[in-house]
């Protein structure tokens, strides 16, 4: 992995900027984007981001979606993009899934790893909107 950012960094399967398995951050991409490669078996409830886009690429498994007054199912190979200021939720069908998630610009990396630190449900809503992101 790189120490130096500026001079580009190629990652291995299985590797991350971090120990998670974040693949881009803010400090790795000077603020552009985030990438994370996430295993998982749930979503995340209706919401709304005001200072990002939000994209998805899905890798293994489903997602249902529900991105404004639209619903959709995306399965392996998709992608999926939710624009800023648009309410949207989203849920794993079945077991499991695989997705990139990516924001633009950066931020997401940051804000899951306070927002998963927190230690209520309480605590998570100043953290939420620091980074400009309410629950509906």
């Amino acid at each position: 992995m790189a120490e130096r950012f500026d001079k580009g960094y190629f990652l291995q399967a299985g590797e991350g900027i971090t120990a998670s398995s974040t693949k881009a951050s803010g400090v790795s991409t000077n603020g552009s984007l985030t990438l994370i490669e996430s295993r998982t078996t749930g979503g995340a409830p209706l919401h709304v981001h005001t200072r990002e886009d939000e994209y998805f690429y899905v890798l293994e498994g489903t997602l249902k979606v529900r991105l404004g007054d639209d619903t959709f199912e995306a399965g392996p190979r998709s992608f999926v993009f939710l624009p800023r200021n648009i309410p949207h939720e989203w849920d794993v069908v079945g077991e499991e899934a695989t997705l990139l998630m990516m924001t633009i610009p950066a931020g997401l990396d940051t804000l899951l790893d306070e927002f998963h630190a927190a230690p209520t449900a309480e605590a998570r809503n100043p953290i939420t909107a620091k980074y400009g992101i309410t629950f509906l």
